[in-house]
């Protein structure tokens, strides 16, 4: 089956590395700044660093929308569409058209013709208020065009406001190259997103999660005493931190650092507190990470990071960086090590 996948722009080598590692038997077929998409020879249901896995119907190029529709009525899609549809069922659905991710108004007589194609597949017929399923024709920037089939709600409609999504948080930990043996600690822990996912990740040590606001921690508490986090609430520590003085903390203790601390926009910080916030934290964090432990930063592109450890005695090395997009935000993710 050939599937799409979608992730925050600017992690596509890191997205193509995982694939390459996750799948045996697949084949990637093309790719872009947010988007992927693979063949592969047992069905997927979801991958955890992707935002969101869409069975492909057709795909292939097009100069513009025009062309994107005559792609799609020329290219044979039933056995595609009804493999992903539930077989033996009529299905209701809706085609909708994006021009470089917005929507955009559609060809009528194209569509109509597209709509009877995908009737007679399916059985049913389009229903734009109450579509059992939603088709997605796509046309990108680079003359990337595909046919999507969506089902059921998309992985991060229901997050409270501010809370980095699981596919992203676990982007953040695979940088991180997580170990059985892992002593973790996010210092700037928030809604805990982080932490709880490198939980779900698989097998560590211990797992330090920190916030200065104590209610965020209380927060943290009452969710570990949820059934699911039976078996893991004994290795999660919760704890009231302060980022910049970490000092319960032993020389060495921590393999591994993953945070989001504070870009700035939100918090009101001038560019001065940012310097003063960020120096003083990355000291402690060079004190704390063992000889071969690892630091993953996701910070706001104005924070500069760079820039305060080349003017300081901070014994740290960035060895990658990326520029990403998150929520609409530029931002930039470090990966860092101690000199």
């Amino acid at each position: 089956m050939e599937y799409l996948g979608t992730f925050p722009a600017g992690f596509t080598e890191l997205v193509k590395r995982l694939i390459e590692r996750d799948t045996s038997s697949h084949e990637l077929m093309f790719y872009d700044e947010s988007v992927i998409a693979l063949r592969s020879e047992r069905p997927l249901t979801r991958l955890p660093y992707l935002k969101n896995l869409y069975p492909l119907i057709a795909w292939g190029r097009a100069k513009d929308l025009q062309s994107a529709y005559q792609m799609v009525l020329h290219t044979p899609i039933q056995k595609a569409l009804a493999s992903s549809a539930e077989p033996n069922t009529r299905h209701n659905f809706v085609i909708r058209v994006f021009i470089e991710g917005k929507p955009a108004p559609i060809i009528r007589d194209l569509h109509e013709k597209l709509e009877k194609a995908i009737t007679e597949i399916l059985g049913g017929r389009p229903h734009s208020e109450r579509p059992d399923l939603e088709l997605q024709l796509h046309l990108r920037k680079n003359q990337q065009c595909y046919l999507i089939l969506q089902k059921g709600k998309r992985l991060d409609e229901e997050l409270p406001a501010g809370t980095l999504p699981p596919y992203l948080c676990r982007l953040l930990l695979e940088l991180s190259e997580p170990q059985k043996d892992d002593i973790f600690l996010d210092p700037f822990m928030g809604s805990a997103a982080i932490p709880l996912e490198r939980a779900r990740l698989g097998p560590y040590h211990m797992i330090f999660a920190g916030d200065i606001i104590a209610e965020k921690v209380e927060h943290l508490k009452t969710t570990l005493k949820h059934k699911q986090w039976e078996k893991r609430r004994k290795t999660i520590f919760p704890k009231v931190l302060d980022a910049t003085q970490l000092n319960r903390f032993e020389d060495g203790f921590i393999t591994r650092i993953v945070s989001d601390p504070p870009w700035g926009i939100y918090e009101g910080l001038d560019i001065q507190e940012l310097h003063r916030l960020y120096s003083s934290f990355l000291r402690e964090a060079a004190r704390l990470l063992s000889k071969n432990g690892r630091m993953v930063l996701l910070v706001g592109s104005g924070v500069p990071l760079p820039e305060i450890l080349s003017n300081s005695d901070i014994h740290l090395s960035i060895i990658e960086q990326f520029s990403v997009l998150v929520s609409g935000q530029k931002a930039l993710v470090y990966v860092i090590i101690p000199e």
